[in-house]
């Protein structure tokens, strides 16, 4: 007997769509304020000292957290059992990122690969929305855990190659299972995040940076 990938899937396309739509209702009134967070974290990676950007890893490390809590344990592990031992390997990453922000502070960058950098994930936050029709299925990243990935592989750009190898590791592993996830589902406006994941976790794997950030 042949089996293909959505034969295990215990859920529809519906049902994974309004796993975003129940986070946004969760999360009010405070879901805009997640936007607004990562507006801050792009600002202090502009013009802002060693000491302050090292408030960017910590912010990064609570985007996780509560990805973990709230759209993954609360509502997606019920109906995709595996995702409940990636929540904690969110967790785990939510932890690294700590450690990271008190070992070394990332590096400042420019406002043109910022405004790049902004794009980018702006544009792939819709994918979900677009496909269910509704503002509401909008994915933020420190919310939904796709852009969660995607959103870590980008900014971890801002540190040495040293450092980010191994914070590498876990969204890869994510942005995988997510892209079998919504090939089996034909989802495929979503489907575009996890897979740009890969791509940028591969180009953030050797994208140069100095090896000698301000430790201040």
């Amino acid at each position: 007997m042949d089996y293909a990938l959505n034969d295990f899937l215990m859920f529809t396309p519906e049902v994974y769509l309004r796993l975003f739509e129940r986070t946004h209702l969760a999360l009010e009134p405070w879901f805009w304020a997640v936007p607004v967070a990562w507006l801050v974290m792009a600002l202090l990676l502009w013009r802002a000292p060693p000491r302050a950007r090292r408030l960017v890893p910590v912010a990064m490390a609570a985007g996780w957290g509560l990805t973990a809590a709230i759209f993954m344990l609360q509502f997606y592990a019920p109906i995709n059992w595996p995702v409940g031992p990636f929540a904690w390997l969110f967790a785990l990453e939510a932890l690294l990122l700590v450690l990271l922000a008190l070992r070394v502070p990332p590096v400042g960058i420019g406002p043109v690969v910022l405004i790049c950098w902004v794009a980018v994930l702006l544009a792939l936050s819709l994918m979900t929305a677009l496909e269910a029709g509704t503002w509401q299925a909008l994915a933020l990243p420190g919310v939904t855990p796709d852009m969660t990935a995607v959103t870590t592989a980008v900014l971890l750009m801002a540190w040495p190659r040293r450092w980010r190898w191994g914070l590498l590791m876990i969204p890869l592993l994510w942005c995988g299972f997510s892209v079998l996830v919504l090939w089996a589902l034909k989802l495929w406006w979503p489907l575009i995040v996890p897979a740009a994941g890969v791509l940028i976790i591969l180009i953030a794997t050797f994208w140069p940076t100095s090896e000698s950030p301000d430790n201040a």
